[in-house]
């Protein structure tokens, strides 16, 4: 059986990543890194990434680009708000034919809760969001709820409780407002 070839962005990709995970992190306020690969059939992909920090502002920004003109571009920035006790995360991603998609997160803790909130924009301005929050109930059970809400308005959740015991009960909504639930125990027997 004849093995597919690796395409050119999962190599630009996998360059990206090699050439960043040895690199050292020893400068506090930016570096950058770059990479050029050539396949069997002298095709050719470039990477770069500048990674840099500003006043507890990381802001990344990179790009792939292909010999054929394919390619995009991506940065973020994530941070902690002092004014509203939030970790952040913002980011868009651009291709080269001007198609972005944009992301935005948001988490905090607060009271014994934590919560998450995420937004992502397409290229028509099309938005889906999922809001999550983590927590332990008067019963001393492990609450994680999470609503998603579709590009078309449709809104699904999914409750996940477990008791410490080895009992998790899932719960799912669906867009329509059905419910369906589940529950599963694990036991442990000694030798």
């Amino acid at each position: 059986m004849a093995r597919k070839p690796i395409p050119m962005m999962a190599l630009a990709a996998l360059a990206l990543t090699t050439t960043l995970a040895i690199a050292p992190a020893a400068d506090a306020q930016g570096r950058t890194r770059q990479a050029t690969v050539t396949g069997a059939n002298g095709r050719t992909a470039a990477s770069q990434r500048t990674v840099a920090h500003q006043d507890g502002v990381k802001t990344r920004t990179g790009s792939v680009q292909t010999g054929n003109g394919y390619g995009a571009t991506r940065s973020s920035q994530n941070g902690y708000d002092e004014t509203t006790g939030q970790r952040y995360r913002t980011g868009s991603t651009t291709t080269n034919s001007g198609q972005t998609v944009s992301h935005d997160t948001a988490a905090s803790c607060a009271n014994g809760t934590c919560n998450r909130s995420q937004t992502v924009t397409g290229p028509n301005g099309e938005t889906a969001s999922h809001d999550a929050s983590r927590t332990i109930d008067e019963n001393g059970n492990y609450v994680k709820s999470g609503t998603t809400t579709a590009a078309n308005g449709d809104t699904y959740g999914r409750d996940v409780t477990r008791d410490g015991q080895g009992t998790k009960t899932t719960t799912t909504t669906d867009a329509n407002g059905e419910t369906n639930s589940r529950t599963r125990w694990v036991s442990v027997e000694p030798n």
